[in-house]
């Protein structure tokens, strides 16, 4: 299973994604009328070009996916952040009772 994602893993993603050209990135074909590029991104050509549109769209989705999902992690984070605080709050509030015990 992956780690799970630091502070600091968050802030370099969201500065890298920040960092590139705005999509949406579009597909550009090959002379052969593959699919040989999308936006900023060249491919190596497969012979038989049954790989090529796969990963194209992978690209130009996750251009758009990528900074939703990490935003969705900072929102999250900080949701969890101030639910935590509360709890605390509405512990010491309570003398300490912890959690049913």
């Amino acid at each position: 299973m992956p780690e799970p994602i630091s502070p600091e893993y968050l802030r370099e993603t969201q500065a890298i994604v920040a960092a590139v050209p705005n999509g949406p990135w579009e597909p550009v074909t090959n002379d052969y009328g593959l699919p040989d590029a999308v936006g900023p991104i060249s491919y190596l050509e497969c012979f038989d070009g049954t790989v090529q549109q796969d990963v194209v769209q992978f690209v130009q989705h996750a251009r758009e996916a990528l900074p939703r999902y990490v935003g969705e992690v900072s929102r999250q984070r900080n949701l969890i952040r101030v639910m935590e605080q509360r709890l605390a709050q509405h512990e010491r509030a309570k003398g300490g009772a912890g959690h049913g015990r």
